[in-house]
């Protein structure tokens, strides 16, 4: 593999008014380094691909992984770490740098997940090369074409992310979404569910709420409200017909819990 290696280079490019509003895409040579970052408070979201080298990623937390070629970790905002090299290794790494404010909002999307900071993606010229097309598309880059550029850096890193190992935990959660999401306009009765998938009702919610960020009952909300902005979108259907149909027993419940999470009535949602 080290015949493939690319040069080291780095291309960042500005989008947005903040000073960190930017995307990136680089390689970088560290070899000779020990302490890459000690106690590291990153500005901005970067995932970092080991092209060669080994060493050790600390979190703040106390927790370590060994770090060798086809590892990827992150470099997460407002999370400190440190990356320790083995400094005769030949370090080489490759990355893509996102700015705080659309890491901010990817992460509360969950497109972008700070857990785990490190896993492996495995090593191949193929994925090396992908890097490097990057680079030099970054760098010839008119400014019109930058959002296009951005999405692909980004796709680029959520191919990158790892993906959990269905087991019988996440099994259910998804099933349990699905159900959700069939039955938002009827009452669900979660605990009788799980006894019934003979599945533990607390383990079952906390690692509902792990997976998705919400509790199954706020889950069942946020669908109810996506077919809500739906039907006012795209019939004259009155307010009253539509909460009737979402299974709320009163338009006046209907419209606080709609004002409550779209920041307006549903009048004015139509209206707009």
């Amino acid at each position: 593999m080290d015949g493939i290696l690319p040069l080291p280079r780095m291309v960042y490019r500005s989008m947005g008014h903040g000073s960190w509003d930017r995307i990136g895409v680089g390689v970088m040579d560290k070899r000779g380094v020990s302490v890459d970052h000690g106690e590291y408070l990153p500005p901005t979201w970067s995932l970092i691909y080991v092209l060669r080298g080994r060493g050790t990623y600390h979190a703040d937390d106390g927790r370590q992984w060994p770090l060798e070629p086809g590892t990827c970790f992150q470099r997460i905002p407002g999370r400190r770490h440190t990356t320790r090299l083995v400094p005769e290794s030949g370090w080489v790494e490759a990355f893509l740098d996102l700015g705080p404010a659309l890491h901010q909002a990817l992460a509360r999307m969950q497109v972008l997940s700070d857990e785990p900071p490190v896993w492996s993606w495995g090593l191949s010229g193929e994925r090396i090369a992908r890097f490097t097309a990057l680079i030099d598309d970054l760098a010839e880059a008119g400014e019109a074409r930058l959002p296009a550029l951005c999405v692909r850096i980004l796709g680029l890193a959520v191919e990158t992310l790892p993906h959990p190992t269905a087991d019988a935990e996440e099994d259910a959660v998804d099933r349990a979404c699905r159900l959700l999401a069939d039955t938002a306009t009827t009452r669900l009765d979660l605990r009788t569910w799980c006894r019934r998938e003979q599945l533990d009702y607390e383990r079952f919610r906390k690692a509902f709420q792990r997976r998705l960020g919400v509790p199954p009952g706020q889950y069942r909300i946020r669908r109810r409200m996506d077919r809500a902005c739906e039907l006012l979108q795209t019939s004259d259907r009155p307010i009253a017909a539509i909460a009737a149909e979402l299974g709320y027993p009163t338009t006046y419940e209907f419209s606080a819990q709609f004002r409550a999470r779209m920041g307006l009535p549903p009048s004015r949602y139509r209206a707009r």
